[in-house]
């Protein structure tokens, strides 16, 4: 029986074992089938990283602009000197109680303003005396007014009757400076400026400064535009420097200096006058000759004691001398070596009797320019003063 049973358990063992290698078989592919799996190969290292891809970027397109204008401006404003406003040779004054503005000179060696006033006839109203006259050179042209007068002025004239002037009070403004102050009626006709300021208006309150004109106020000296191209939110502007008047290394004198004439070793108190382009000193006796083939004068000037000295000097030119009402007046001119403190130069002086004058001498604008301001508070500023 046992022997019956061993040969089907032999052909059973034999059957698995076949099967066995049938199916490692069929899991092992051969080597040139296609279905065999290869390995990845591995990219050799590079010196330069690999950058991923990225999506494609959208172009926005430009943005819009437009042109603009761009305003580029230099502002000037006003210089202050010891608290005092500093004021040109020529302002424009405004007059705010007749709503007119008139040009004006800046004149330290006149006390008191004087205005261009024509056709003046006084009258009486309320028992008091009253003034008519054409006001002219005004912002609004010639007009006609009337004010009460204040008093009657006379005038000095070298060698000619003294003048009587009407005086009125008029409120004048300049700069940040309003002032009512006496005004002297008188033609002007033969002036540039219709308006003398005097010193009563300028008195602790401005400095004189020759070298400029209209600086009293802040005002644009410059001014051009030019193109831009910008985005379309932008808009046209104007872009502005501002530049104070400078007046940096000027000397300050005041309304009267002693001035020496270092060749002579004279030295004579001198009205500072910002009114007058050339100086003036006393010469008296005054007599022209010749000499070399040239013009030369012979006077007689008072040294600081009052001593009448001679002195001979060739003249550099003649000069004519507008006068109040009469003809001008042709007066030699010489060329002396003046100082004033810390200020010397060659300085043309007109020879004329001031013995009528306070002061022998009158310096005039020419020895002040790019050298000197003007103080009317202040005198006797320099380093030369007379014992």
């Amino acid at each position: 029986m046992l022997r019956n049973l061993a040969l089907p358990a032999l052909l059973f063992s034999i059957m698995i074992l076949t099967g066995c290698q049938t199916v490692f078989y069929k899991e092992r592919p051969k080597k040139d089938d296609s279905s065999i799996i290869q390995p990845i190969p591995v990219p050799e290292k590079s010196e330069q990283p690999v950058v991923p891809s990225r999506p494609e970027e959208k172009t926005l397109p430009p943005a819009e602009t437009h042109a603009i204008t761009i305003r580029e401006q230099t502002i000037q404003t006003p210089a202050h000197l010891d608290g005092r406003l500093v004021l040109g040779i020529n302002e424009t004054a405004s007059l705010p109680n007749l709503n007119l503005s008139m040009l004006a000179k800046l004149d330290t060696g006149a006390e008191n303003s004087s205005v261009d006033a024509r056709n003046i006839q006084f009258f009486e109203r309320d028992g008091k005396k009253w003034v008519k006259f054409d006001l002219n050179r005004t912002s609004k042209g010639t007009v006609q007014l009337e004010q009460p007068v204040k008093g009657i002025i006379k005038i000095k004239r070298p060698g000619l009757d003294s003048v009587e002037r009407p005086v009125i009070h008029l409120t004048i403004t300049i700069g940040e400076i309003t002032q009512a102050v006496p005004v002297s009626l008188t033609d002007r006709s033969k002036y540039e400026s219709p308006l003398l300021i005097g010193r009563s208006f300028m008195q602790d309150l401005a400095v004189i400064d020759v070298n400029q004109k209209f600086i009293a106020t802040k005002s644009v000296v410059s001014s051009n535009n030019r193109k831009a191209v910008v985005p379309i939110t932008q808009k046209s502007y104007t872009r502005a420097t501002i530049k104070p008047v400078s007046v940096k290394g000027l000397t300050t004198l005041g309304s009267v200096e002693h001035m020496a004439l270092p060749d002579s070793g004279t030295i004579l108190k001198a009205r500072i006058d910002t009114g007058a382009l050339t100086s003036s000193i006393d010469a008296r006796d005054i007599e022209l000759f010749q000499k070399n083939n040239t013009d030369w004068v012979r006077f007689q000037l008072a040294n600081s004691i009052g001593d009448l000295i001679t002195m001979e000097e060739p003249i550099t030119r003649f000069v004519r001398i507008k006068r109040h009402g009469e003809e001008s007046e042709r007066r030699p001119v010489i060329t002396l070596n003046a100082q004033i403190g810390n200020i010397t130069r060659p300085t043309q002086f007109t020879l004329r009797s001031r013995e009528n004058y306070e002061y022998p001498a009158l310096i005039g604008a020419r020895f002040l320019e790019k050298r000197a301001l003007v103080d009317v508070s202040r005198e006797y500023t320099s380093d030369t003063k007379q014992p």
